[in-house]
Protein backbone atom coordinates (compact mmCIF):
# COMPACT_ATOMS: atom_id res chain seq x y z
CA UNK A 1 0.00 0.00 0.00
CA UNK A 2 1.56 3.28 -1.15
CA UNK A 3 1.06 6.72 0.36
CA UNK A 4 2.21 9.94 -1.30
CA UNK A 5 4.92 11.68 0.70
CA UNK A 6 4.07 14.98 -0.94
CA UNK A 7 0.46 14.75 0.39
CA UNK A 8 1.06 13.48 3.93
CA UNK A 9 4.60 14.50 4.81
CA UNK A 10 3.77 17.99 6.11
CA UNK A 11 0.52 17.09 7.92
CA UNK A 12 0.63 17.62 11.72
CA UNK A 13 0.53 14.50 13.89
CA UNK A 14 -2.70 15.42 15.65
CA UNK A 15 -4.50 15.73 12.33
CA UNK A 16 -3.26 12.31 11.22
CA UNK A 17 -4.36 10.78 14.55
CA UNK A 18 -7.76 12.46 14.36
CA UNK A 19 -8.35 11.18 10.83
CA UNK A 20 -7.28 7.68 11.88
CA UNK A 21 -9.61 7.65 14.90
CA UNK A 22 -12.55 8.81 12.75
CA UNK A 23 -11.71 6.11 10.21
CA UNK A 24 -11.55 3.44 12.92
CA UNK A 25 -14.94 4.56 14.27
CA UNK A 26 -16.45 4.38 10.78
CA UNK A 27 -15.02 0.88 10.17
CA UNK A 28 -16.27 -0.24 13.60
CA UNK A 29 -19.78 1.02 12.83
CA UNK A 30 -19.77 -0.81 9.48
CA UNK A 31 -18.52 -3.92 11.24
CA UNK A 32 -21.33 -3.66 13.80
CA UNK A 33 -24.19 -3.18 11.31
CA UNK A 34 -22.95 -5.85 8.89
CA UNK A 35 -23.37 -9.58 9.29
CA UNK A 36 -20.64 -11.73 10.82
CA UNK A 37 -19.88 -13.20 7.39
CA UNK A 38 -18.87 -9.71 6.15
CA UNK A 39 -15.83 -9.15 8.36
CA UNK A 40 -14.21 -5.68 8.36
CA UNK A 41 -10.86 -6.97 9.57
CA UNK A 42 -8.91 -5.88 6.48
CA UNK A 43 -10.01 -2.19 6.46
CA UNK A 44 -8.52 -1.74 9.97
CA UNK A 45 -5.10 -2.01 8.31
CA UNK A 46 -5.59 1.34 6.55
CA UNK A 47 -5.52 3.63 9.63
CA UNK A 48 -2.84 1.46 11.27
CA UNK A 49 -0.52 1.83 8.28
CA UNK A 50 -1.29 5.54 8.01
CA UNK A 51 -0.53 6.31 11.65
CA UNK A 52 2.56 4.08 11.82
CA UNK A 53 4.02 5.64 8.68
CA UNK A 54 3.31 9.24 9.63
CA UNK A 55 3.43 9.30 13.46
CA UNK A 56 5.74 6.42 14.40
CA UNK A 57 5.70 2.95 15.89
CA UNK A 58 4.39 3.94 19.35
CA UNK A 59 1.27 5.54 17.91
CA UNK A 60 0.91 2.55 15.60
CA UNK A 61 0.78 0.09 18.50
CA UNK A 62 -1.71 2.32 20.32
CA UNK A 63 -3.96 2.42 17.26
CA UNK A 64 -3.59 -1.36 16.84
CA UNK A 65 -4.96 -1.77 20.38
CA UNK A 66 -7.78 0.70 19.58
CA UNK A 67 -8.68 -1.29 16.44
CA UNK A 68 -8.76 -4.53 18.44
CA UNK A 69 -10.97 -2.90 21.09
CA UNK A 70 -13.28 -1.50 18.39
CA UNK A 71 -13.49 -4.94 16.83
CA UNK A 72 -14.43 -6.35 20.25
CA UNK A 73 -17.19 -3.77 20.76
CA UNK A 74 -18.54 -4.11 17.22
CA UNK A 75 -18.91 -7.91 17.29
CA UNK A 76 -19.31 -8.57 21.02
CA UNK A 77 -22.99 -9.41 20.80
CA UNK A 78 -23.06 -11.02 17.34
CA UNK A 79 -20.29 -13.56 16.94
CA UNK A 80 -20.45 -17.33 16.44
CA UNK A 81 -18.20 -18.20 19.37
CA UNK A 82 -19.86 -20.32 22.07
CA UNK A 83 -17.79 -18.96 24.95
CA UNK A 84 -16.54 -15.53 25.96
CA UNK A 85 -12.96 -16.82 26.10
CA UNK A 86 -13.09 -18.02 22.50
CA UNK A 87 -14.09 -14.58 21.26
CA UNK A 88 -11.45 -12.96 23.51
CA UNK A 89 -8.75 -15.20 22.04
CA UNK A 90 -9.91 -14.29 18.53
CA UNK A 91 -9.70 -10.57 19.35
CA UNK A 92 -6.25 -11.14 20.87
CA UNK A 93 -5.25 -12.84 17.62
CA UNK A 94 -6.47 -9.84 15.61
CA UNK A 95 -4.49 -7.51 17.92
CA UNK A 96 -1.40 -9.66 17.34
CA UNK A 97 -1.85 -9.39 13.55
CA UNK A 98 -2.34 -5.63 13.85
CA UNK A 99 0.89 -5.40 15.88
CA UNK A 100 2.77 -7.45 13.27
CA UNK A 101 1.50 -4.99 10.67
CA UNK A 102 2.92 -2.12 12.73
CA UNK A 103 6.31 -3.87 12.91
CA UNK A 104 6.28 -4.53 9.15
CA UNK A 105 5.39 -0.93 8.28
CA UNK A 106 8.08 0.34 10.66
CA UNK A 107 10.67 -1.92 9.02
CA UNK A 108 9.57 -0.78 5.56
CA UNK A 109 9.79 2.87 6.57
CA UNK A 110 13.24 2.35 8.11
CA UNK A 111 14.43 0.60 4.95
CA UNK A 112 13.09 3.41 2.81
CA UNK A 113 14.79 6.04 4.97
CA UNK A 114 18.07 4.12 4.77
CA UNK A 115 17.74 3.92 0.98
CA UNK A 116 17.04 7.64 0.85
CA UNK A 117 20.07 8.44 3.00
CA UNK A 118 22.21 6.09 0.91
CA UNK A 119 21.06 7.74 -2.32
CA UNK A 120 21.65 11.24 -0.94
CA UNK A 121 25.11 10.20 0.27
CA UNK A 122 25.91 8.75 -3.15
CA UNK A 123 24.70 11.92 -4.86
CA UNK A 124 26.83 14.09 -2.55
CA UNK A 125 29.83 11.82 -3.16
CA UNK A 126 29.37 12.04 -6.92
CA UNK A 127 28.98 15.81 -6.71
CA UNK A 128 32.18 15.99 -4.65
CA UNK A 129 33.98 13.77 -7.18
CA UNK A 130 32.88 16.11 -9.96
CA UNK A 131 33.97 19.15 -7.95
CA UNK A 132 37.48 17.87 -7.14
CA UNK A 133 38.82 17.84 -10.73
CA UNK A 134 37.11 21.17 -11.45
CA UNK A 135 38.77 22.73 -8.40
CA UNK A 136 42.10 21.20 -9.37
CA UNK A 137 41.65 22.50 -12.91
CA UNK A 138 40.96 26.04 -11.72
CA UNK A 139 44.04 25.94 -9.49
CA UNK A 140 46.19 24.66 -12.37
CA UNK A 141 44.82 27.40 -14.60
CA UNK A 142 45.69 30.01 -11.96
CA UNK A 143 49.24 28.66 -11.66
CA UNK A 144 49.57 28.55 -15.45
CA UNK A 145 48.45 32.17 -15.77
CA UNK A 146 50.85 33.23 -13.01
CA UNK A 147 53.72 31.51 -14.79
CA UNK A 148 52.79 33.07 -18.11
CA UNK A 149 51.84 36.55 -16.94
CA UNK A 150 54.19 37.09 -13.96
CA UNK A 151 57.25 34.87 -14.01
CA UNK A 152 57.53 34.89 -17.83
CA UNK A 153 57.85 38.70 -18.18
CA UNK A 154 60.29 38.84 -15.26
CA UNK A 155 62.56 36.24 -16.87
CA UNK A 156 62.29 38.13 -20.16
CA UNK A 157 63.35 41.33 -18.41
CA UNK A 158 66.30 39.50 -16.83
CA UNK A 159 67.32 38.16 -20.27
CA UNK A 160 67.13 41.64 -21.82
CA UNK A 161 69.17 43.11 -18.97
CA UNK A 162 71.73 40.32 -19.24
CA UNK A 163 71.95 40.83 -23.01
CA UNK A 164 72.50 44.57 -22.57
CA UNK A 165 75.13 43.92 -19.88
CA UNK A 166 76.92 41.34 -22.07
CA UNK A 167 77.01 43.74 -25.05
CA UNK A 168 78.37 46.56 -22.91
CA UNK A 169 81.07 44.33 -21.39
CA UNK A 170 81.98 43.00 -24.82
CA UNK A 171 82.44 46.56 -26.12
CA UNK A 172 84.67 47.37 -23.15
CA UNK A 173 86.62 44.16 -23.58
CA UNK A 174 85.82 43.09 -20.04
CA UNK A 175 86.63 39.44 -19.25
CA UNK A 176 83.26 39.04 -17.50
CA UNK A 177 81.43 39.31 -20.84
CA UNK A 178 81.51 35.52 -21.24
CA UNK A 179 79.78 35.02 -17.89
CA UNK A 180 77.18 37.64 -18.83
CA UNK A 181 76.46 35.84 -22.10
CA UNK A 182 76.06 32.57 -20.19
CA UNK A 183 73.64 34.32 -17.81
CA UNK A 184 71.69 35.50 -20.86
CA UNK A 185 71.44 31.96 -22.21
CA UNK A 186 70.31 30.61 -18.83
CA UNK A 187 67.62 33.30 -18.60
CA UNK A 188 66.46 32.47 -22.12
CA UNK A 189 66.28 28.74 -21.31
CA UNK A 190 64.40 29.50 -18.09
CA UNK A 191 61.90 31.60 -20.05
CA UNK A 192 61.39 28.79 -22.56
CA UNK A 193 60.91 26.28 -19.74
CA UNK A 194 58.41 28.61 -18.06
CA UNK A 195 56.38 28.90 -21.26
CA UNK A 196 56.42 25.13 -21.71
CA UNK A 197 55.25 24.61 -18.12
CA UNK A 198 52.53 27.24 -18.48
CA UNK A 199 51.24 25.64 -21.68
CA UNK A 200 51.29 22.21 -20.05
CA UNK A 201 49.41 23.39 -16.98
CA UNK A 202 46.96 25.63 -18.82
CA UNK A 203 46.67 24.82 -22.53
CA UNK A 204 44.71 27.45 -24.42
CA UNK A 205 41.89 26.93 -26.94
CA UNK A 206 40.57 23.64 -25.59
CA UNK A 207 37.37 24.02 -27.61
CA UNK A 208 37.06 23.49 -31.35
CA UNK A 209 40.23 22.11 -32.89
CA UNK A 210 42.28 23.26 -29.92
CA UNK A 211 42.62 19.76 -28.47
CA UNK A 212 44.65 18.54 -31.44
CA UNK A 213 46.90 21.61 -31.18
CA UNK A 214 47.31 21.09 -27.44
CA UNK A 215 48.20 17.41 -27.90
CA UNK A 216 50.73 18.32 -30.58
CA UNK A 217 52.19 20.95 -28.26
CA UNK A 218 52.31 18.37 -25.45
CA UNK A 219 54.31 16.03 -27.68
CA UNK A 220 56.75 18.79 -28.65
CA UNK A 221 57.19 20.06 -25.09
CA UNK A 222 57.79 16.55 -23.74
CA UNK A 223 60.40 15.96 -26.44
CA UNK A 224 62.27 19.14 -25.56
CA UNK A 225 62.16 18.54 -21.80
CA UNK A 226 62.99 14.82 -21.76
CA UNK A 227 64.98 14.24 -24.94
CA UNK A 228 62.64 11.39 -25.92
CA UNK A 229 61.01 10.99 -29.30
CA UNK A 230 57.40 11.97 -28.71
CA UNK A 231 55.16 12.13 -31.78
CA UNK A 232 51.53 13.02 -32.39
CA UNK A 233 49.40 11.16 -34.93
CA UNK A 234 45.89 12.26 -35.90
CA UNK A 235 43.50 10.22 -38.03
CA UNK A 236 40.52 12.19 -39.30
CA UNK A 237 39.55 15.77 -38.58
CA UNK A 238 37.79 15.87 -35.22
CA UNK A 239 36.86 18.86 -33.12
CA UNK A 240 35.64 18.86 -29.53
CA UNK A 241 32.69 21.13 -28.96
CA UNK A 242 32.84 21.12 -25.15
CA UNK A 243 35.90 22.83 -23.57
CA UNK A 244 35.51 20.72 -20.40
CA UNK A 245 35.55 17.51 -22.44
CA UNK A 246 38.65 18.74 -24.27
CA UNK A 247 40.35 19.52 -20.96
CA UNK A 248 39.53 16.05 -19.58
CA UNK A 249 40.99 14.40 -22.70
CA UNK A 250 44.11 16.55 -22.52
CA UNK A 251 44.65 15.68 -18.84
CA UNK A 252 44.29 11.97 -19.62
CA UNK A 253 46.96 12.24 -22.31
CA UNK A 254 49.17 14.40 -20.09
CA UNK A 255 48.98 11.96 -17.18
CA UNK A 256 49.67 8.98 -19.45
CA UNK A 257 52.72 10.71 -20.97
CA UNK A 258 53.97 11.68 -17.51
CA UNK A 259 53.63 8.10 -16.25
CA UNK A 260 55.46 6.79 -19.31
CA UNK A 261 58.40 9.18 -18.91
CA UNK A 262 58.68 8.62 -15.15
CA UNK A 263 58.20 4.88 -14.86
CA UNK A 264 58.33 3.30 -18.31
CA UNK A 265 61.84 4.37 -19.38
CA UNK A 266 60.82 4.46 -23.06
CA UNK A 267 62.68 5.71 -26.11
CA UNK A 268 59.57 6.59 -28.09
CA UNK A 269 56.08 7.78 -27.12
CA UNK A 270 53.19 8.17 -29.57
CA UNK A 271 50.03 10.17 -28.97
CA UNK A 272 47.13 9.17 -31.18
CA UNK A 273 43.75 10.85 -31.72
CA UNK A 274 41.52 9.02 -34.19
CA UNK A 275 38.00 8.15 -35.23
CA UNK A 276 36.93 4.51 -34.81
CA UNK A 277 33.62 2.69 -35.50
CA UNK A 278 32.55 2.84 -31.84
CA UNK A 279 33.37 6.53 -31.46
CA UNK A 280 36.66 8.35 -30.93
CA UNK A 281 39.87 7.05 -29.45
CA UNK A 282 42.78 8.68 -27.65
CA UNK A 283 45.89 6.53 -27.27
CA UNK A 284 49.26 6.99 -25.60
CA UNK A 285 51.71 4.20 -26.49
CA UNK A 286 55.34 3.77 -25.43
CA UNK A 287 58.06 1.19 -25.96
CA UNK A 288 59.29 1.15 -22.37
CA UNK A 289 59.57 -1.60 -19.80
CA UNK A 290 55.81 -1.84 -19.21
CA UNK A 291 53.88 -2.14 -16.00
CA UNK A 292 54.94 -4.59 -13.27
CA UNK A 293 53.21 -8.00 -13.52
CA UNK A 294 51.82 -7.68 -9.97
CA UNK A 295 49.90 -4.42 -9.51
CA UNK A 296 50.63 -2.32 -6.46
CA UNK A 297 48.32 -2.69 -3.49
CA UNK A 298 47.90 1.09 -3.45
CA UNK A 299 47.45 2.26 -7.05
CA UNK A 300 48.54 5.78 -7.84
CA UNK A 301 46.15 8.69 -8.01
CA UNK A 302 47.11 9.28 -11.64
CA UNK A 303 45.42 6.08 -12.86
CA UNK A 304 42.34 6.78 -10.75
CA UNK A 305 42.19 10.31 -12.13
CA UNK A 306 42.38 9.08 -15.74
CA UNK A 307 39.65 6.50 -15.15
CA UNK A 308 37.43 9.08 -13.47
CA UNK A 309 37.86 11.59 -16.31
CA UNK A 310 37.03 8.89 -18.87
CA UNK A 311 33.95 7.91 -16.86
CA UNK A 312 32.82 11.55 -16.72
CA UNK A 313 32.97 11.66 -20.54
CA UNK A 314 30.98 8.43 -20.76
CA UNK A 315 34.01 6.60 -22.14
CA UNK A 316 36.18 3.65 -21.22
CA UNK A 317 39.84 3.70 -20.22
CA UNK A 318 41.94 0.57 -20.79
CA UNK A 319 45.62 -0.09 -20.09
CA UNK A 320 47.49 -2.82 -21.98
CA UNK A 321 51.02 -3.66 -20.91
CA UNK A 322 53.53 -6.46 -21.24
CA UNK A 323 56.86 -6.55 -19.40
CA UNK A 324 59.53 -5.27 -21.75
CA UNK A 325 57.04 -4.43 -24.52
CA UNK A 326 55.72 -1.06 -23.42
CA UNK A 327 52.32 0.23 -22.40
CA UNK A 328 49.27 1.40 -24.35
CA UNK A 329 46.73 3.64 -22.61
CA UNK A 330 43.47 3.90 -24.56
CA UNK A 331 40.45 6.10 -23.91
CA UNK A 332 37.48 5.29 -26.13
CA UNK A 333 34.58 7.72 -26.24
CA UNK A 334 31.08 7.36 -27.69
CA UNK A 335 30.04 9.44 -30.68
CA UNK A 336 28.17 12.28 -28.90
CA UNK A 337 31.26 13.42 -26.94
CA UNK A 338 33.35 15.31 -29.54
CA UNK A 339 31.97 16.88 -32.71
CA UNK A 340 33.15 15.74 -36.16
CA UNK A 341 34.23 18.44 -38.55
CA UNK A 342 31.48 19.23 -41.02
CA UNK A 343 32.43 19.70 -44.67
CA UNK A 344 32.31 23.22 -45.96
CA UNK A 345 29.42 24.06 -48.27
Amino acid sequence: MNFSRATCQHQPTWLVLLAAVVLVALIGWLDHVSNWEWSCFAPYAVPIVLVTWQAGRAYGFSLAFLCAATYWLADHGSNPYQTRWGFALAVAGWWFYFSVLVVAVTALKTRRELDRVRIETLERTQALERQIPLTTEREQQRIGRDLHDSLGPQLAAIRYAATFLANEMRQRGAPEALQAEQLCRLASEAGTLTRDLARGIFPVQMDGAGLAAALKELAGTTSRLTGLTVSYVESGDIIVGDPQAGMHLYRIAQEAVTNATRHGHPRNITLGWSRVPEGWRLTVADDGIGLPPIPSATPGMGLDSMRYRARVLGGLLTIESQPGEGTIVTCTLPHPAPCPVLPSV
